[in-house]
């Protein structure tokens, strides 16, 4: 059969063709059917590789690895200058130092010998003028300029929006004071209340510059918190304008002494108010300690801050209307400064107290002699998860001692803790009222950070 009939055959497989083709296929050999299939057996060789091609994706390779390489070292070197210069500043920022005023002991001075009475003329009064009375209240005004460029107005500002979604944004804002400058930063000592909750800081200095300012530290107890600005970013002009205030010392004020109230008490800002201290004697109690405070006559608001300073321009108070009696909070009331010098230089130094979470007060001899209650520290409350909670300190016990150290008053109890580190643990003795009278006990605390 040639090739044209086998085409035939296979375009028109009727029966007669299919065993036509059946029969010559009987007929072929085994030579024949692999011939005719040989396509099938062809080999398809792959394209032999170029070297040069080969060399070349290995350089790329190379290259790249190599770029990789580089570039992870240059983040890693970065990475780790940045968190190496950030402990460098941490470690090597100047700390803050406030020279700290000596506590009067109350006690005379036996060796002394007894002034001499020096006969003075009585003198008739002068008559006080009008002109008189002004010219006093322009010294007193003059008086308060230094005083003045150590004030600040602290700005806490939050972004919002408002009924319709429209961005708005809210302020408060009170005064402040520029308490150290180490050379590298200004130290803002101001109250917690503007800066809770806010989304920037700013404060406006005396020459009415505005700078963004940084959280340092708060102290719970009192309120008051530091803020800091780095010096770069105040301008030289700022700079030459501000002031570092001066402190003085307010266990040399006396009840009488006239002050002059600066900053926002009235509750606006750039103010000033006259008066007298009417009492040195009242404290408050917080918790691990307790402060004196500074009442005066001089009639200002609720929401009122700033400083008092006596007629050298000296700061011998910070005004703090929170430890206000409940029916005069319209009348300026101030942290003696003297007692909260040590917690000022502390929060510039971002530094924790030792914290034990006890709330206490004095169990004088009247108390004792009336009650037979023991002389200490009456606890009055124990904070919540607080370490003497913790250790087993209850409400109503009477703290004795404190690291075997006898303690009578609130002020030697926060004296004794103020020695103390943060994790040690101290020994704390109490007296405890039973059924048969009051038992010693003695717990061990450890002391957390404030």
């Amino acid at each position: 059969m040639d090739e044209n009939e086998k085409k035939e055959l296979m375009e028109n497989p009727d029966e007669g063709h299919l065993e036509e083709a059946e029969k010559q296929r009987e007929g072929e050999t085994p030579e024949d059917h692999e011939e005719a299939y040989s396509f099938v057996k062809e080999t398809i060789k792959e394209k032999p590789l170029d070297r040069r091609t080969v060399l070349r994706r290995a350089g790329w390779i190379a290259g790249a690895a190599v770029l990789f390489g580089v570039i992870a070292a240059l983040v890693f070197s970065v990475t780790v200058s940045g968190i190496d210069k950030y402990r460098e500043d941490k470690e090597s920022a100047p700390k803050v130092n406030i020279p700290q005023d000596e506590e009067p002991s109350g006690e005379e001075d036996e060796e002394s010998p007894p002034e001499e009475e020096v006969q003075t003329p009585v003198q008739e009064p002068a008559e006080f003028t009008l002109a008189d009375y002004s010219n006093l209240y322009k010294d007193m005004v003059q008086q308060a300029q230094e005083p003045k460029k150590a004030i600040v107005t602290v700005i806490g500002n939050t972004s919002g929006t408002d009924w319709f979604n429209n961005p708005s944004e809210s302020q408060k804002q009170i005064s402040g004071l520029i308490v150290a400058n180490n050379g590298q930063d200004l130290f803002v000592l101001t109250e917690y209340r503007v800066v809770d909750n806010v989304d920037r800081i700013q404060i406006t200095f005396c020459d009415g510059s505005t700078v963004d300012a940084r959280f340092q530290k708060t102290d719970s107890n009192t309120g008051l918190t530091v803020l800091k600005v780095p010096l770069s970013e105040i301008s030289q002009e700022s700079q030459n304008c501000l002031s570092v205030a001066t402190l003085g010392s307010s266990y040399s004020v006396s009840q009488g002494e006239p002050v002059i109230a600066i900053g926002s008490p009235m509750g606006y800002s750039d103010s000033i108010a006259y008066g007298l201290i009417t009492s040195v004697s009242n404290t408050v109690n917080v918790v691990d300690g307790e402060y004196n405070l500074l009442t005066t006559d001089i009639m200002g608001s609720s929401d009122g801050s700033g400083i008092l300073v006596n007629l050298n321009g000296e700061v011998v108070g910070v005004i703090a209307q929170s430890f206000g009696l409940e029916d005069s909070r319209n009348i300026v009331t101030a942290l003696a400064i003297s007692q909260i010098k040590e917690l000022i230089e502390q929060l510039s130094n971002n530094t924790d107290n030792p914290y034990a979470g006890i709330r206490g007060m004095d169990v004088t001899d009247e108390i004792a002699a009336n009650t037979g209650m023991p002389k200490g520290v009456f606890v009055d409350m124990i904070a919540e998860d607080s370490p003497a909670m913790q250790a087993g300190i209850q409400k109503a016990d009477v703290i004795t001692a404190v690291k075997g150290n006898e303690v009578v008053t609130v002020k030697q109890y926060q004296n004794e803790l103020k020695k103390c580190n943060v994790g040690e643990m101290i020994k704390i003795k109490v007296m405890r009222k039973g059924a048969e009278g009051y038992v010693e006990l003695e717990f061990d605390v450890t002391l957390t950070a404030s």
